[in-house]
């Protein structure tokens, strides 16, 4: 999965900020300035070479005293970092959004048929979307 587009759509990630947000559908990353990441996939956060937060982790208890908040957690790992990277597996169309050396995202692309992550750039954020599509092909639209 190399290419132009994905030269293209790194161009428009790098340097941005996001905030992660739960919706009906799954989950979803949301560019500031416009656009976003929909994960209605498994996804998780890496911190210094260790799972720090999955998706589902979200609301179980782990022997803490509360339930953990799957949203507070993942926005308090990506803070206020900006995405450094973005990498499509080749295979499989797993997306990795780095935020640095020591923290990235990894999505899941985990079905032959059924659409996986969805990208969604808006005309003034470079008007693209990419779709990771059953079986490892990536959409670019």
């Amino acid at each position: 999965m190399t290419g132009d587009w994905l030269s293209r759509l790194e161009g428009h990630l790098v340097g941005r900020q996001c905030e992660i947000g739960r919706r009906e559908t799954g989950w979803v990353v949301n560019l500031v300035g416009g656009g976003g990441i929909a994960l209605p996939i498994p996804w998780r956060i890496v911190a210094d070479g260790r799972i720090a937060f999955a998706n589902e982790d979200d609301g179980h208890k782990f022997g803490l005293p509360a339930p953990v908040d799957g949203e507070a957690k993942a926005n308090d790992l990506i803070g206020s970092r900006f995405i450094t990277g973005a990498s499509v597996d080749s295979q499989t169309a797993d997306l990795t959004v780095h935020f640095g050396n020591d923290l990235r995202l990894d999505a899941f692309n985990n079905s032959c048929g059924y659409e996986g992550w969805h990208i969604s750039l808006p005309p003034e954020r470079g008007g693209m979307s990419v779709v990771a599509m059953g079986g490892g092909d990536v959409a670019i639209f």
